[in-house]
């Protein structure tokens, strides 16, 4: 019996015992804890009594040696030291202060100290291990290590000195602030879903944190990094909502990972601040990482660093600051933003390569988005990109060096003063909006392209120097600066709406070329040298330029030289295609070894020196009102006219000048080193003109037209005097020698006896054969011809006069009636004049000219005359032999007969004077011709 009911007993205990396992079991099952959903919008649960007053003092401390063998749960009422602890599947809660001196091992239990507690672990060779769910009410003070493996809530701050691990993925969330001090601690929180801290997060003296593998970390307290910490992020998202400091040589590294910056504040005071006052950098490095800013300062000073490799930068309506020798490095990387400012002061660096920054502004506040002060730079290398929409100053020595990569400017202007500069290497420059350079800045650009696609200034005392680059002006350039300004084996293109203006003394174009589509004005000075100008617009120069081996084409455009210029250009080629070069009073053009071909339209209205080597060839038009001036008489010099050149003013020329086309002298007086015409010419003096020469003035060819004077010796071996195509009253003086060989031309047109073409010789002439071709007004003609029809009175008129026959004496020829289809030869008279055709002309029209007869218009020559004879008569014969009808004029050739010459005349008027009465009398009864008339005088006698 006793055997039974000890065997009953035993079986009341056993059951006893499944019982209390089964309902411990129960009750984890219902307490676990497998996240902590709600946390981080403050909906965690608040511990039971929890009083924040104070923490209560530690009284009756109890040492345990051991805890962990006792199967029941475990609550914690009073001070409690002890040595270790090991919980697996029951409830553990202090609730008073609790000390362990080695390690605490909560396998799967739920660990909760309460109440405000403090829970000191000192260990430093144990661990800590928590892997149930566990609620902290208290500050940790950790001096050992810690190893979480499950969600946990610390509702204190924990206060972490040695080692802090979290190894799997669960929430963990610190309500207070977390801070890692010890110079040997080491932080890890790996694998963390979810992470909060609503408190500060601080990693200082020396300690190093590791947060890896994080989805989520949001940190709603100030971030704190310094004395010299190390923090590294990796593969972890995290969202600061407060400010960051990174100070006093603390590193923060993140290796693909991202922070968002949320804390709305643009005071430069708040923010992202690295800052070493102390002399020490800070280090803040991304790689294949991001950082989001939104409504936040950033701020880098005193020697801190900041490097992004592979990684990025996004910000929104933020500010960045550079200071006191800081440094923003990216690699890989990028800055993208939008109304974000940049600024740089105090020799801070900010470098790009192979990456790129670009700010987006709202064109409605178009705020000042980038400045740089204090020596302050920007440099972009191997393929960078710095594309902005806002206005850019550059202020106090600060640079801007791109090399290799593009620099965009859309919509804004960027400003460069007191000595700041820009420089442009291998790259790309373009901007839309305007470029303003004053106070001694520079832009230098080399081997580079620039688009200019808004203003481009230069005021003051700037300096700009392109080198083997492309300047390409779609609007304006303008450049009024005491600087130099250098386009050195540039190429620069003003398109058809750009233009450049000028006005400074020191502008040197060298080995370049220059496309004028549009307007390029120079009101300074300008030297050039090795380099080609292609004017298809406006090219004006006011002031002084000189021009070296230049090459000048002028399509369509203008080169003009205004008023009070220097315009000097040695061995240099200038082409005015189809345009103009105009050259305005009062300037002075010097050309050195230099050529002129103008095949549009040359206007001068100042003198031109021309030294040797130095040419001038006219195409098309030429107009000078000044002079053409020589150094010396070196032969090597000439004017080539080939178009139409007049000359409107008094003018010189102290070349040699060659005429193939057209020159015009007007109301004015010509003086000429030499003058040769050839074929094709044509010479027309206006009334009153004097075109003198120092040598012999030649016409090889061509045509003499006008009314004007001759000033030395003429001679005229090929040329046409006079046009047979017009009723022009040519009246030439020469006050000279002529000299008239065989095969020129002179052609009288004779209106009536007192209008008519004339020569006048003022010294000797010398004929050597030629043609005279005599136009008569067929109106005047039949005039003359009826009024001396009846009376039989012969007029006379001079045509050429002159003072004297060379090495001669004037005779008379006799007559021949020999004739041909085309010409009447006579014997050679002492003038020399032999060939001579008369003709018709009606002023009503210009295709009816005949060909007159030669019975009753004839020529005369004395010892200082060559005149027309017209006289009352009747053709004998017409052409072909056969009768003429009794006209005077027939529309037939008729070649002039003999030229009756002085001696022939005396004799005639010996015959006359004896027989006068017989004659009269015998010229009464019958109208016979003039031919008719010598032959019954020769027969009565």
């Amino acid at each position: 019996m006793k055997k039974v009911i000890n065997n009953f007993n035993i079986f009341i205990l056993f059951f006893i015992f499944i019982l209390r396992v089964i309902v411990v079991e129960s009750q984890l099952i219902s307490k676990e804890w497998i996240s902590i959903e709600g946390v981080g919008d403050g909906k965690a649960e608040t511990p039971e009594n929890w009083d924040p007053s104070g923490v209560p003092t530690i009284i009756n401390e109890v040492n345990l040696s051991n805890f962990g063998d006792d199967l029941s749960n475990l609550t914690i009422n009073n001070p409690m030291s002890i040595y270790s602890m090991t919980n697996w599947f029951l409830e553990v809660d202090v609730k008073g202060p609790l000390t362990c001196q080695k390690n605490i091992e909560n396998q799967w239990g739920e660990f909760t100290i309460r109440n405000n507690i403090t829970a000191v672990i000192y260990n430093n060779t144990y661990f800590t291990d928590i892997k149930g769910p566990s609620h902290f009410n208290a500050t940790i003070d950790n001096y050992g290590l810690i190893n979480l493996y499950y969600g946990v809530i610390f509702y204190k701050d924990v206060i972490n000195r040695y080692g802090f691990f979290n190894k799997v993925i669960a929430p963990l969330m610190f309500r207070s602030s977390f801070v890692t001090s010890d110079p040997d601690g080491e932080t890890s929180l790996l694998q963390l879903k979810d992470f909060y801290i609503y408190g500060n997060l601080t990693v200082t003296n020396q300690a190093s944190m590791n947060l890896e593998s994080i989805e989520s970390l949001e940190v709603h307290g100030v971030t704190f990094l310094n004395k010299n910490s190390k923090t590294n992020i990796v593969y972890s998202n995290l969202v600061l909502l407060n400010d960051c400091q990174l100070i006093e040589g603390a590193n923060l590294t993140l290796t693909e990972s991202t922070i968002i910056f949320l804390f709305p504040t643009l005071d430069p005071t708040k923010g992202l601040l690295m800052n070493n006052s102390g002399g020490v950098s800070n280090e803040f490095k991304l790689s294949k990482s991001s950082i989001v800013l939104s409504d936040y300062s950033f701020r880098l000073e005193y020697n801190s660093v900041m490097t992004l490799l592979n990684s990025s930068i996004s910000a929104f309506n933020s500010n960045l600051r550079f200071s006191l020798n800081s440094i923003i490095s990216l690699t890989n990387s990028s800055i993208a933003s939008n109304d974000t400012k940049l600024i740089m002061t105090e020799s801070s660096l900010f470098t790009l390569d192979k990456s790129y920054y670009v700010v987006l502004v709202d064109e409605s506040l178009n705020p000042t988005i980038c400045v740089l002060y204090d020596t302050s730079r920007i440099s972009l290398v191997n393929n960078s990109t710095f594309a902005i929409q806002g206005p850019i100053h550059l202020k106090d020595n600060s640079r801007l060096t791109v090399d290799n990569s593009l620099l965009l400017i859309q919509r804004a202007a960027i400003f460069l003063k007191d000595n700041s500069s820009v420089s442009i290497i291998d790259s790309v420059l373009q901007f839309s909006g305007d470029y303003y350079m004053s106070n001694s800045s520079t832009t230098y650009i080399k081997n580079s392209t620039l688009y200019i696609f808004g203003h481009f200034s230069g005021i003051s005392s700037p300096s700009f120097h392109a080198f083997n680059s492309s300047i390409n002006i779609q609007n304006s350039m303008v450049l009024v600066t005491s600087g130099l300004v250098i386009f050195d084996y540039t190429v620069l293109n003003i398109f058809s709406n750009g233009s450049l203006f000028f006005g400074g003394p020191n502008f040197l174009i060298q080995d370049s070329l220059v496309y004028i589509g549009n307007y390029f004005y120079s009101y300074g000075s300008i030297v050039s040298i090795n380099s080609t100008f292609l004017v298809y617009r406006n090219f004006e120069i006011l002031g002084e330029f000189y021009g070296q081996l230049l090459k000048i084409e002028v399509y369509n455009g203008n080169l003009t030289i205004l008023s009070d210029t220097s315009f000097v250009c040695q061995y240099c080629d200038i082409d005015i295609k189809s345009g103009q070069f105009v050259t305005m009073s009062n300037t002075s053009i010097t050309l050195k070894g230099t050529t002129i071909k103008n095949g549009g339209k040359f206007v001068s209205g100042g003198d031109i020196h021309l030294s040797p080597g130095s040419s001038i060839t006219n195409n098309n038009e030429f107009i000078l009102s000044s002079n053409i001036l020589s150094s010396n008489d070196d032969s090597k010099m000439y004017l080539e006219n080939q178009g139409k050149f007049t000359f409107i003013n008094d003018s010189k020329v102290q070349v040699p000048m060659n005429s193939s086309g057209q020159l015009i002298i007007g109301k004015n007086q010509v003086e000429v080193e030499s003058f040769k015409q050839e074929m094709g010419g044509l010479f027309s003096l206006e009334s009153g003109s004097m075109f003198s020469s120092k040598s012999i003035i030649q016409f090889h060819g061509g045509s003499i037209i006008g009314n004007g004077s001759f000033i030395g010796n003429v001679s005229n071996s090929a040329a046409i005097i006079g046009d047979s195509n017009s009723t022009i009253i040519n009246k030439i003086k020469i006050d000279g020698n002529y000299q008239h060989d065989s095969n020129a031309t002179i052609i009288f047109n004779v209106e009536n006896e007192k209008d008519f073409s004339s020569i006048e010789i003022l010294n000797e002439i010398l004929v050597n054969g030629g043609l005279v071709e005599i136009r008569i007004n067929i109106e005047f003609l039949e005039s003359i011809l009826n009024q001396y029809s009846n009376n039989n009175i012969t007029s006379k008129i001079d045509l050429i006069s002159f003072n004297s026959l060379f090495n001669g004496t004037a005779t008379t020829n006799s007559t021949s009636n020999t004739t041909t289809t085309t010409t009447t030869t006579t014997p050679k008279n002492t003038l020399g004049l032999d060939n001579i055709t008369f003709k018709s002309y009606d002023k009503n029209n210009s295709t009816n000219e005949k060909v007159l007869s030669n019975d009753c218009i004839s020529t005369s020559s004395s010892s200082s005359k060559f005149s027309l004879l017209l006289k009352s008569c009747t053709p004998s014969k017409d052409i072909d032999g056969g009768e003429n009808n009794n006209k005077p004029i027939t529309s037939k050739a008729w070649i002039a007969g003999p030229i009756i010459g002085v001696v022939a005349l005396t004799s005639i008027a010996i015959v006359i004077y004896v027989k006068k009465d017989r004659l009269s009398i015998f010229f009464k009864l019958k109208k016979i011709s003039f031919g008719a008339k010598l032959k019954a005088i020769r027969s009565k006698n």
